[in-house]
């Protein structure tokens, strides 16, 4: 094999490396607040107590659990993961709606669900729930 030929195939080699790696789109960071503190990751969670955690949206895959407590929990933008209040009355806020892998969950307990357009699960748990969806797919278990 000539030189010329060597330096064809390894210049040839370097650019298809970083060809392959870009086709594997990174998995998307949600960005919350827990209280008052930034957090991000696909998965989110709060406190055995009350917390306040406000999030954008969210991929596939990703969750927030509010954990026990009253949790007041805001989602800014598309559910396409899932948000668990949990155990307590929770209020669980989501006006960007939910994708058809979107799953909100109020949990046990008494819970307040508010969330636009519909296309996947709202659904309250146990206890007294009051849920709303603009649009789409009705709650359950409201």
């Amino acid at each position: 094999m000539t030189a010329l030929t060597k330096r064809a195939l390894c210049a040839a080699a370097l650019m298809a490396v970083p060809l392959s790696l870009a086709g594997a789109p990174a998995h998307a960071v949600t960005t919350c607040t827990v209280n008052g503190s930034p957090v991000s990751g696909s998965t989110v969670t709060g406190t055995a107590g009350p917390d306040t955690i406000s999030c954008g949206p969210l991929a596939p895959g990703d969750t927030v659990s509010g954990l026990g407590g009253s949790d007041y929990i805001v989602v800014n933008g598309l559910v396409a993961g899932t948000v668990d209040g949990g155990a307590g009355g929770d209020s669980l806020t989501a006006g960007g709606g939910t994708a058809p892998t979107g799953r909100i969950m109020g949990g046990a307990d008494g819970d307040f669900l508010l969330v636009g357009a519909n296309a996947g699960v709202v659904d309250g748990g146990s206890g007294a729930d009051f849920c709303r969806v603009t649009s789409g797919n009705p709650p359950v278990n409201c």
